[in-house]
């Protein structure tokens, strides 16, 4: 498995279609959301995923808007589930947030299914539930990492 953490402006055309391919399938297709995607933020985001044997295994994105950090977009691949790759890829991303916006707070809308998960990386509920992209949310924060 290998992980890989680049900008848009690093990307390959290959990779980035390889990468909104996916987001298709998982977002729209298997979660029937009708949210634009990708949308402008994706330009302006880094992108995190692993491969292994040339398929992407789990991708998010992670980048900086209204002062604070954020992330989304994030799936494991269906063939891949049920391997900690939800896990690991929480780490890598947050060690990108680490490195390149460190002493931001990080700001997410969870959908409310994951809210356990980003429990366990110090992600913690604010507010009430709401619906976005046809799913419960739940804003979630985190402490700036660079502390």
């Amino acid at each position: 498995m290998k992980w890989i953490d680049k900008s848009y402006q690093e990307l390959s055309r290959d990779e980035l279609f390889a990468i909104l391919k996916l987001r298709a399938a998982v977002f729209n297709d298997e979660q029937k959301s009708y949210w634009p995607d990708p949308d402008d933020q994706d330009s302006q985001a880094h992108h995190v995923w692993a491969v292994d044997d040339g398929k992407i295994a789990a991708y998010a994105r992670y980048f900086e808007t209204d002062g604070h950090a954020t992330l989304g977009r994030v799936l494991v691949a269906p063939d891949f589930r049920r391997q900690g790759l939800g896990k690991e890829l929480m780490n890598h991303v947050l060690a990108g947030i680490k490195k390149n916006y460190g002493q931001l707070e990080i700001v997410i809308h969870a959908q409310l299914y994951v809210q356990k998960m980003y429990e366990q990386f110090n992600f913690r509920p604010s507010g009430d539930t709401f619906i976005e992209a046809q799913r419960k949310h739940i804003l979630m924060k985190h402490k700036p990492l660079a502390q």
